[in-house]
């Protein structure tokens, strides 16, 4: 939603909470692992128009070819309908009305076509939360604002000055929604939504009862899988009270019954600081006016503190319903850009988001190094804008290049995932496996020379202890033999920001 403020690290990170999405489909445990199963092996881009040059759908779609090369299966769109302001996406006047400063529907049917021809799907944004004084549901469904128990109106919670917290569990605006989802779905041939905000919108000292965004999202998946029985959703987080109550962060991801995907905030967190004070990856303590903020997972990662058993167990332990998946990202409209942050570290921090369980996320621009701030509004905007054939070209074929290698291999897209690192914190190793595909990552997160062994379960594996076997580096085609029996403990030495991705060849022929 709202644009994320640069903030020094120890403060209140008010601005970085702006925008957060919910997900919704009723979902049988196997139904989401199988609507899902086309975008396991590529990457989700999300796209904000605002970034290109001349803010247009057009543009999207003459770049659409240069996504499929990247690796990308689904973009994720940023609100495109009229609004409050160049800067306020998230502020919707009527979703049944296009911004003319993006284009018309036929360029979104344009833009749509064209995805599916090069077999990328289209995710559009859905906004439940709140609504501003002047839009469509303000001026005429006022009722469908959330009350109080006091009878007063309610604004957004905890950000009252966003606008007016609609109430998610009215049947009628349940039932205004899940058409406005459908809608898209039937004319535009869209396929799912990604659904923004779906966090608790209201005070629970001031409003009594349910009225999470459960039962919408239930309304909204069911009359988009109708038209469409693949149609997905993204969620940007896993429940309804993960940052604004006071849950721990391995709540039950009540989501996960609707939506086949969501954003991993448990692991990414929000990204942001400034050159002075440093970046990291941080997620709140309860309600954000508390201002208890602490590092995420990923954030020890970034900086090399984590070990590798301690990213591995994290990641293994998070709850996960209905055969939904996680979204893994560095950046997003919300936060500062990795190149920027962790300009060192940035693909070997790639590499592990790719290589790990779920589903890489790449927001536009980053691909090509950009550094421009996500959240410029007014008179900055225009610095905002992603220079896509001035950008890191190297960088862009980095990327292409590892998301080939998650698609090239099944132990990638849903393998078993163990811990293989004896060595000291900052090094992050694991494998992955499924039948006879083995897939070990290795990334050094420190700015030292660091030494180590992979332990590798080789009898799990059903290596025979005197065959040989291949080991191959993906990135550099480098390559040795060792026999089963040697793999148990195979040396390493990683240059500092340094990774290394490798595959377990067959014996050869004879052997």
């Amino acid at each position: 939603m709202r644009k994320a403020e640069t903030w020094p690290l120890g403060l209140a990170l008010m601005g970085l909470l702006a925008a957060l999405a919910l997900p919704g489909s009723l979902a049988a445990p196997q139904a989401n692992a199988q609507r899902l199963a086309w975008l396991l092996d590529g990457a989700i881009y999300e796209a904000n128009i605002e970034y290109f040059p001349n803010h247009s759908i057009n543009e999207l779609t003459e770049r659409v070819p240069k996504l499929k090369e990247l690796g990308v299966k689904a973009i994720y769109l940023t609100p495109i309908w009229e609004c409050m302001g160049n800067d306020a996406q998230y502020l919707i006047i009527d979703y049944y009305k296009m911004n003319p400063r993006y284009g018309t529907e036929d360029d979104l049917r344009r833009l749509v076509r064209t995805a599916h021809r090069h077999g990328i799907r289209l995710l559009l944004d859905f906004v439940t939360s709140l609504t501003y004084d002047g839009s469509y549901l303000e001026r005429n469904h006022s009722d469908w604002i959330l009350r109080g128990d006091d009878g007063s109106k309610q604004r957004y919670f905890p950000f009252p000055d966003w606008g007016w917290a609609l109430d998610c569990a009215n049947p009628e605006f349940i039932e205004y929604m899940a058409g406005v989802a459908r809608h898209y779905v039937e004319e535009f041939d869209i396929d799912g939504w990604r659904i923004d905000s779906p966090l608790n919108n209201y005070d629970p000292a001031k409003v009594s009862g349910d009225h999470s965004r459960l039962e919408i999202l239930r309304a909204a998946k069911a009359a988009v899988t109708e038209v469409k029985p693949d149609a997905i959703f993204l969620s940007e987080v896993t429940g309804p009270t993960l940052l604004w109550g006071d849950d721990d962060l391995n709540e039950t991801p009540l989501f996960d019954e609707m939506c086949e995907i969501s954003y991993n905030y448990e692991f990414c967190g929000f990204m942001g600081g400034s050159d002075e004070d440093g970046y990291s990856y941080v997620m709140t303590e309860g309600t954000p006016a508390r201002g208890i903020w602490k590092p995420t997972m990923l954030d020890k990662v970034a900086k090399g503190q984590a070990t590798s058993e301690e990213f591995v167990s994290f990641v293994q332990d998070q709850p996960i319903l209905y055969g939904s998946s996680r979204a893994n990202f560095l950046e997003n409209h919300d936060t500062e850009r990795v190149a920027k942050a962790f300009p060192r570290r940035h693909r070997a921090l790639f590499v592990l988001i790719t290589m790990m369980p779920g589903v890489p996320v790449i927001h536009s621009g980053q691909e090509v190094g950009a550094t421009s701030p996500a959240d410029a509004s007014g008179a900055e905007v225009e610095k905002q804008r992603v220079q896509f054939d001035r950008g890191d070209r190297a960088l862009e074929a980095f990327y292409g290049q590892t998301i080939l290698i998650r698609s090239q291999h099944q132990a990638v897209q849903g393998g078993a995932f163990s811990d293989i690192w004896d060595g000291p914190k900052g090094v992050i190793a694991f494998a992955r496996w499924r039948e006879d595909d083995i897939v070990l990552t290795a990334v050094n997160l420190t700015d030292s020379r660091a030494s180590g062994a992979l332990r590798l379960p080789v009898e799990d594996w059903g290596l025979a202890s005197r065959a040989r076997y291949r080991l191959r580096e993906l990135f550099s085609d480098d390559a040795f033999e060792r026999p089963g029996a040697e793999l148990q403990s195979v040396e390493l030495d990683l240059e500092p920001y340094a990774y290394r991705v490798w595959t377990v060849g067959q014996p050869r022929p004879g052997a």
